[in-house]
């Protein structure tokens, strides 16, 4: 199904079910010349394809970039944030159409939805939170907090751990609200 003119769509989860709306719309179509309807052949063709193998078959792709001086990653020409601990390390990622899992062994450090654009962002406010404990004045302005305050996830909680950060370090430039 081609998709002209191209959906407008904050995320890909958006535009999946919108796939899955006209899907379910199409099921009492009735397609020319033929008698029966898309759904009553779908129905027919159900029961033949054989059914899935029991081990799991992994669909994405490993990449182990390294983390930059701002806590990111890099991966086909988006950034994604990772916690800052981890700047300067190798960390593995496993990319898939809809998602993007960070590594660090075994154990999962990141989450995020893939970005469908190029040059594009992902920044999440938990991970630069503990860059504040040693440079509380970078917290108003940064891109993080921007996108958080934008998609209403700067929670009490992060108020509270930024006024902690602010009585503990003083008050300095650029650290007021």
């Amino acid at each position: 199904m081609p998709l002209v003119p191209v959906p407008e769509v904050a995320s890909l989860t958006e535009l999946n079910a919108m796939v899955d709306q006209w899907d379910v719309d199409d099921e009492g179509r009735r397609l020319r010349s033929k008698t029966r309807t898309i759904g009553e052949h779908f129905a027919q063709e159900q029961p033949l394809p054989r059914p899935l193998p029991r081990e799991v078959f992994e669909t994405g792709r490993w990449f182990t970039p390294r983390v930059n001086r701002f806590g990111q990653v890099t991966v086909r020409c988006n950034s994604y944030s990772v916690p800052v601990r981890f700047i300067g390390c190798q960390l593995r990622m496993l990319l898939h159409a809809n998602n993007l899992v960070v590594y660090d062994g075994r154990t999962v450090v990141a989450h995020h939805e893939r970005l469908s654009g190029r040059g594009e962002s992902r920044l999440v406010l938990d991970h630069c939170l503990e860059a504040l404990l040693r440079k509380p004045g970078a917290f108003p302005g940064a891109t993080a907090l921007e996108q958080a305050k934008a998609a209403g996830k700067f929670t009490p909680v992060h108020e509270a751990w930024w006024t902690a950060a602010r009585a503990a370090h003083g008050e300095a430039a650029g650290t007021g609200p």
